[in-house]
């Protein structure tokens, strides 16, 4: 019935997202410049353990560029993707801090 296809149209607008996600994860991680808000944000929400933000934020002071360790942490959030991941990534917290990402966002909202 109706709920059905619902559930289909979900679906297929859950599989453009994942797939605008992926397309764009180097976009987004070209963005991110500084640390914060980006993996603070992740891990506030449970989207990364204290251990992989420990993780991130050692990288980031041992010169990894933020930039590659923001896609690195992309990478493994694709493969367990949740459409409401997006709401993190695109607070209002991370388009003030990263102006590039704004961008990103408008092409998620065409």
């Amino acid at each position: 019935g109706t709920a059905e296809i619902q559930n289909t149209e979900k679906q297929a607008f859950g599989e453009l997202i994942f797939k605008h996600f992926r397309k764009n994860k180097v976009e987004i991680a070209s963005a991110i410049s500084e640390p914060f808000p980006f993996f603070m944000s992740l891990r506030d929400h449970d989207f990364i353990s204290e251990q992989t933000f420990e993780a991130c934020q050692e990288a980031c002071k041992d010169r990894v560029s933020v930039k590659k360790e923001a896609y690195e942490v992309l990478s493994k959030l694709e493969k367990t993707f949740d459409p409401s991941l997006l709401k993190v990534l695109f607070s209002r917290a991370n388009l003030m801090a990263y102006p590039d990402l704004y961008e990103v966002y408008r092409s998620f909202s065409d």
